[in-house]
């Protein structure tokens, strides 16, 4: 199997539900030497948040991330500065972040989302005490049970929460898991089969993938084909470039 990236865009995407019922049993990880925490505080730290994920792959289009920032926090906005919690390098500088949603789900009251460490300070150890945190915060806030929302291409994060007690949720959807089990071979995911590497990849991400290779030799993308979309969106050298895809990938066409 190719060496896969923390958040590796060309495995198939499925959506991952898990939740942790028991958060005193849950183990702490203190963070290195030299790192912090801090909550969220004002608009400089939601650039902050855009810069990370913007570095993970997640977003590779600067306007995307803010709309998205601004869609998901706008209803709870106040409360950041006691759910969003950061990881400061020894220069100030946030370099991880997480969020403790509020949620409607009476079984589940509370939410993790929005778990990325910068890609450049991934591989220092802070993925853990990040959680380890986030978790600390839910129990402050009076929450004993916790839902979280990843996806296959996040295939490391979801590692570290299985590590850390999570159980797989949305079971009856077996691809996502599959994919999961293939990769990590994780034993919370004994009951779920290996599958083939033919099976965990997504040809069209993967051609598209190789185009842009082609082209740069560091890059962040993402690519949108829902609902008739073919929109290709890079993040390299410190620029932004859209495209479109036609033919099944087979032609390819810079818009901007």
């Amino acid at each position: 199997m190719k060496q896969l990236k923390t958040f590796e865009n060309t495995i198939k995407y499925y959506e991952l539900t898990m939740t942790l019922d028991d958060l005193e049993s849950t183990q702490t990880y203190p963070l290195p030497q030299n790192f912090k925490f801090a909550f969220w505080q004002n608009d400089k730290d939601t650039q902050s948040w855009i810069d990370i994920h913007l570095s993970t792959g997640e977003f590779a289009s600067y306007i995307d991330a803010t709309k998205t920032f601004k869609s998901f926090y706008n209803d709870f906005l106040q409360e950041l500065c006691k759910r969003m919690i950061f990881i400061e390098d020894e220069k100030g500088k946030k370099i991880a972040t997480a969020t403790l949603s509020p949620s409607d789900d009476k079984s589940y009251p509370c939410v993790i989302d929005w778990f990325a460490v910068s890609k450049d300070c991934q591989g220092k150890k802070l993925a853990k005490p990040l959680l380890s945190k986030i978790i600390e915060i839910a129990k402050k806030l009076g929450y004993d049970k916790i839902l979280l929302h990843t996806q296959t291409n996040s295939w490391l994060a979801a590692k570290i929460y299985l590590d850390f007690g999570f159980e797989p949720k949305n079971i009856l959807q077996k691809e996502g898991w599959n994919i999961l089990k293939t990769i990590t071979n994780h034993p919370k995911l004994n009951n779920f089969p290996a599958i083939s590497e033919d099976e965990i990849f997504d040809p069209l991400i993967v051609k598209i993938e190789n185009y842009l290779s082609s082209i740069y030799d560091k890059f962040d993308y993402s690519v949108w084909y829902a609902n008739d979309r073919n929109d290709i969106y890079v993040h390299a050298n410190d620029n932004f470039y859209e495209y479109k895809f036609f033919d099944n990938a087979n032609k390819i066409i810079q818009t901007k």
